[in-house]
């Protein structure tokens, strides 16, 4: 009797720990591309602003660009911290790149540096939270994946949505960079959810 009473509670704290993670994992898979969509939607009415021609906005747009290539070291990255250790990195170089943009504005460089930081903190959270959604899904690992590239897509066409409702740049950078930081928590919470639900 004692025996069963300990596999419900356990099995009750298993559905909760599940429960608690596919919240937790709804909330942060909508932050990355929802941010990059957001911020390069913001970034190019703010260089003409600042006086830049449009052919000099693209140059500066692309900057970001070989942040990318840091969704190829997240496997590498991965067999020393875990997937999830690659997307709480992803998340605090994004938060930090856009906070560097936050603080200098009005410097190219600055927005340059932000802006590869921050692209290439994104490009290691999401295939980091990919993977851990895919993990997650087990067995119904084709409807999760598929879930959860609804999920991306909610997050990117909400992206410009958030930018027609803020008119500070640095207003806006700021709330992201926030949000990134809240993501990473959700990830570290989500971390520690899954070891105590394994112990139990």
């Amino acid at each position: 009797m004692h025996n069963q009473s300990q596999a419900a509670s356990g099995g009750i704290i298993t559905l909760l720990v599940v429960i608690a993670l596919f919240v937790l994992t709804q909330l942060y898979m909508v932050i990355p591309l929802l941010s990059f969509v957001a911020i390069y939607t913001a970034l190019g009415p703010h260089l003409v602003v600042l006086g830049l021609e449009p052919e000099k906005i693209i140059l500066l747009r692309m900057v970001g660009l070989p942040g990318m290539f840091a969704a190829l070291l997240a496997g590498p990255i991965a067999t020393r911290i875990g997937m999830q250790g690659v997307a709480i990195t992803g998340y605090m170089f994004a938060s930090f790149g856009l906070f560097l943009v936050a603080v200098l504005p009005q410097s190219l460089t600055g927005v340059a540096i932000g802006s590869l930081i921050f692209v290439a903190g994104v490009a290691l959270a999401i295939p980091a939270m990919i993977t851990q959604f895919g993990t997650m899904s087990v067995p119904n690992r084709a409807g999760g994946m598929a879930l959860n590239g609804f999920i991306l897509f909610i997050g990117a066409s909400t992206g410009p949505l958030i930018v027609a409702d803020v008119s500070s740049f640095t207003g806006l950078l700021i709330g992201l960079a926030v949000v990134m930081l809240l993501a990473a928590t959700c990830v570290a919470g989500s971390a520690s959810l899954t070891v105590n639900g394994r112990r139990r």
